[in-house]
């Protein structure tokens, strides 16, 4: 069996047009499908993977005036469905306020919380090396059947997951700008959401703005009280005793840290069944103080019931109103689904408004009989992901910039420093190839990363230095041995293809230690395939674009 000569191969290409041809073709075309895997979507692009954590949260939020039994009702539920689940170690309920600020509660306003139609619930799990399963895609098991249950009295129930990068208020945010009002901003927010719904794999959709809602007022006659021998303190303190609570007093334990405070509330005053004027009206009449004269007095008697319209909260932004519509994404890139929603609004919506886009993703809308414009602008881990691959982005081209120059310094020579940017640019084609191996051999979608990005970026200064060697031992042939250029070019090639292998071998050896990590797999991943497919163009594609160039050092 004949041997194979690698020398020997890389001289019949650089002799023949016909086959120095046909590797330009072979290398455009694997370039060619390897960037078209994107738009197609057989390789996906995200900022980071889902983070595999021992615990997560449950957000519950119920409509604005709801009481805080209804929302132990809900929570409740939860609980109830969790508690059976092996993986499971223990759960935490804060009813009316924030868990303990976490990473993630940081940005979302678990602090600020403090609304009787509002909970918290943090979950532990397991240890990783305990389960069999990621936290992530336990989540998505457990999301569908709770909502599902236990989204009694229009409750909300989002499911947070501690993020594998910079803590934002959720994965998609639409922020809604403009109206007139914010009964018209809130109606078109709730278009949007609706929009959003459409999308299979979005989830945890809510409109962060208060809906509209009536309360009970309750104003006291203070002349009433005066004349009828009670104190105005003594009244105001029986009514916020009844209605809100206090603290009253402290204990002090000796095994706390602090001192514990006594909250007094008389009865269940506040909770109205029929939620009427005249069921209030007989509340305040159960509740008496005495006067000067040692009579009972129904509070009844002293205060005026009004029904008045709850004012909206106003969110703003740099100074401007608007309101958030969040979304999470169900084990999915944050960019297809918005994609894929953006399509829709621009589709469903042009009837009422006339759509302008603002950029590649904000858009404008002008109501064509109101004439009210709203802006919609994209925020949340799509907008951290989109300026994360921009400034890498950018950190690539500047990074092919400076190579250039610099072997333009070294070499003195444009069109041999424009073969090595290009032989180092080529190695894109092996990262995304990679990548989509991967993602067959992985049970969840193996998405090109940031992490992906710069190990992109380190691949360039490791391709240059590969194409350098042969460019310089080939002019050392040339000049020194007096060889002909094509057989120099080969002969510098077959010699340099042993330490170029090594040095590949070294760096997939190195790397497939990152290759199955939750955040650095896109790293280790991008490295293994761009150094693969970077041996074999210093084998076959820089031997033929450096043929005609390197002339110039000559």
């Amino acid at each position: 069996m004949r041997k194979f000569n690698l020398e020997q191969f890389i001289y019949d290409i650089l002799e023949s047009k016909k086959k120095s041809l046909l590797v330009y073709l072979i290398t455009l075309i694997l370039f060619l499908i390897s960037i078209a895997s994107f738009p197609t979507e057989i390789v996906k692009a995200k900022m980071l993977p889902g983070k595999d954590a021992d615990t997560f949260s449950i957000y519950v939020d119920l409509k604005d005036g709801s009481s805080k039994t209804q929302t132990k009702e809900v929570t409740t539920c939860i609980t109830n469905e969790l508690k059976d689940i092996d993986l499971i170690t223990s759960i935490s309920v804060f009813l009316g306020e924030g868990q303990p600020l976490d990473f993630a509660g940081m940005v979302k306003g678990s602090a600020l919380k403090s609304k009787e139609n509002q909970a918290e619930i943090m979950v532990n799990i397991k240890k990783a090396t305990f389960r069999d399963i990621y936290s992530y895609n336990l989540v998505s098991n457990l999301r569908g059947n709770i909502q599902k249950q236990c989204s009694i009295y229009d409750a909300n129930i989002k499911f947070i997951e501690l993020p594998a990068g910079p803590p934002v208020l959720a994965a998609i945010v639409a922020e809604i700008y403009g109206g007139s009002s914010f009964d018209s901003r809130r109606e078109f927010a709730l278009k949007i959401e609706k929009i959003l719904k459409n999308q299979k794999t979005l989830v945890d959709i809510d409109t962060l703005a208060t809906q509209p809602h009536y309360k009970y007022s309750l104003i006291l006659d203070s002349t009433k009280v005066i004349k009828s021998g009670v104190s105005l303190s003594q009244v105001k303190n029986i009514l916020y005793l009844a209605f809100e609570g206090m603290q009253i007093a402290y204990v002090n334990e000796a095994k706390a840290e602090n001192q514990i405070p006594l909250f007094l509330r008389l009865d269940d005053s506040r909770l109205l069944e029929e939620k009427s004027i005249n069921e209030l009206k007989s509340k305040l009449s159960s509740l008496k103080v005495i006067n000067q004269n040692a009579d009972m007095v129904s509070l009844g008697e002293f205060v005026k019931i009004e029904k008045v319209l709850q004012e909206p909260e106003i969110t703003s932004k740099n100074l401007e109103n608007m309101i958030n519509v969040i979304a999470e994404t169900n084990k999915e890139s944050q960019i297809y689904p918005l994609l894929d929603a953006r399509d829709e609004m621009i589709e469903n919506l042009s009837n009422e408004y006339t759509i302008t886009k603002v950029n590649m993703l904000n858009l404008e809308f002008k109501d064509k009989n109101t004439n009210e414009t709203f802006k919609l602008i994209w925020d949340g881990e799509l907008k951290v992901t989109i300026d994360t691959f921009i400034d890498l982005g950018g950190a690539f081209i500047i990074a092919l910039v400076l190579i250039f120059f610099l072997m333009v310094i070294y070499y003195k020579s444009f069109s041999l420093s424009g073969g090595i940017v290009l032989s180092s640019f080529i190695s894109i084609v092996g990262v995304i190839f990679a990548h989509f191996i991967m993602d067959i051999f992985t049970n969840d979608t193996f998405y090109l990363t940031a992490t992906s990005l710069i190990g992109f970026i380190g691949l360039i200064g490791i391709n240059s230095r590969n194409s350098t060697l042969i460019i310089d031992f080939s002019k050392q042939l040339i000049v020194q041995e007096k060889m002909e250029i094509n057989k120099a070019i080969a002969q510098a090639t077959a010699t340099r293809s042993k330490p170029i292998i090594l040095t590949v071998l070294t760096m997939v050896f190195a790397s497939s230690l990152l290759a199955t990590d939750a955040v650095f797999g896109g790293l280790g991943v991008a490295l293994i395939g761009g150094t693969l497919i970077s041996y074999i163009v210093s084998m076959f594609f820089v031997p033929v674009i450096i043929k005609n160039s390197i002339k110039d050092i000559l």
